[in-house]
């Protein structure tokens, strides 16, 4: 069972935004800021509507309302940083900066698409351990063998247990994520023609993002689905709209 736990991830250099000066740093900040309270005031919205289907009581449909009321003013609030934003002088990204950033995607891709198979497999090879053992614990009963038996079915017992303890299945699916969004985010950069410095300091955001959510904000527990939603509304509000 070592195997279910990898070394962690090689040491990657740290790539920096590249602001022409202060104001381009703060109004790509605001931007950010404000597509984040929107993509939050959108879920609570959601949750709110989705009351007033069960409970039609005048305080639900109020709140329902206020909800919508929220969406619509951190909408506009959001479309309105993201102007000013658009509107901060930008320059063309060196050739340079830009291979170095598809490099690291690159690297964090591969890196992914391995862990993801690695507890893909190891997931698998569980599942197949275990009903190829509880065959063999059937088999030794049929044959009287019940000392046999027994043994094996302490050792089905632990192999099934080992998902409990390990959430291998919710690792591959959250390294599927993660890989997922990589290489996305790659694709989209060889997609860019002309880049420019907004262009990469809103991919070296997401890069950072990636970082922060294998290392530091890994689950440790059972706890993965929340870390890939969060991953994922991340992500979506630091991408320019």
């Amino acid at each position: 069972m070592a195997l279910a736990m990898q070394a962690g991830p090689a040491a990657m250099p740290k790539l920096r935004e590249i602001h022409i000066n202060a104001e381009s740093q703060a109004v790509q900040n605001q931007a950010t800021e404000a597509r984040k309270r929107l993509l939050l005031v959108k879920e609570n919205a959601q949750i709110a509507l989705a009351k007033v289907e069960t409970d039609k009581s005048p305080a639900t449909q109020a709140e329902a309302a206020n909800a919508q009321k929220q969406v619509a003013a951190a909408q506009s609030d959001a479309e309105n940083a993201q102007k000013k934003a658009s509107e901060v002088p930008s320059q063309p990204v060196t050739e340079q900066d830009w291979k170095q950033m598809q490099t690291v995607l690159q690297t964090f891709k591969d890196r992914f698409e391995t862990s993801m198979k690695h507890y893909s497999a190891l997931a698998t090879t569980l599942v197949v351990a275990g009903i190829f053992l509880a065959l063999v614990s059937a088999l030794a009963g049929f044959l009287r063998k019940s000392l046999v038996a027994g043994i094996i079915s302490i050792l089905v017992s632990g192999v099934v247990g080992v998902p409990k303890v390990l959430p291998i299945n919710e690792r591959a699916e959250y390294f599927r994520v993660l890989f997922g969004q990589s290489s996305s985010l790659l694709v989209q950069s060889q997609l860019r023609l002309h880049p420019t410095t907004a262009d990469y300091n809103e991919f070296v955001k997401n890069i950072n993002l990636l970082t922060d959510y294998e290392t530091n904000k890994f689950p440790a527990g059972g706890d993965v689905a929340a870390n890939t939603q969060s991953l994922i509304k991340d992500i979506a509000a630091s991408a320019a709209q």
